[in-house]
């Protein structure tokens, strides 16, 4: 387990490469000439990569592991009990995700701050 974590970080890159080469990526300025708009854009880019590139592959991921693990091992009750509870935080997870994405951007539009179009969040 402890070599995985390091391998995992090194092989992201090359995972999600769009991301990392792409023009602008996630950070939208570069040098001096950054303003406080550029921040809350960087938020923003930060929340739309974390709700359509990395939560639905984890979670597909989990529901997996679960679903194996309550279908694979259906004669030990403990293991068939930790694969309903993985599928069950994961549903709990995703849930909680996108409710509070839902949220804000509920709040946000209500208020006028920024014009929220799913998943993107736009202030400037």
């Amino acid at each position: 387990m402890k070599k995985t974590i390091p391998l995992l970080s090194f092989l992201l890159p090359f995972l999600f490469p769009f991301i990392v080469f792409a023009n602008g990526g996630l950070v939208p300025c570069h040098g001096p000439d950054c303003e406080l708009c550029d921040l809350f854009t960087l938020f923003a880019n930060l929340v739309e990569f974390a709700l359509t590139i990395v939560v639905p592959p984890v979670a597909a991921l989990l529901f997996m592991y679960g679903g194996a693990m309550f279908f694979f091992n259906m004669g030990d009750p403990s293991k068939v009990d930790k694969g309903r509870s993985i599928i069950i935080a994961t549903l709990v997870g995703v849930f909680i995700i996108y409710g509070a994405h839902f949220l804000v951007s509920m709040l946000l539009n209500a208020l006028g701050v920024g014009d929220v179009q799913w998943p993107n969040i736009n202030f400037c």
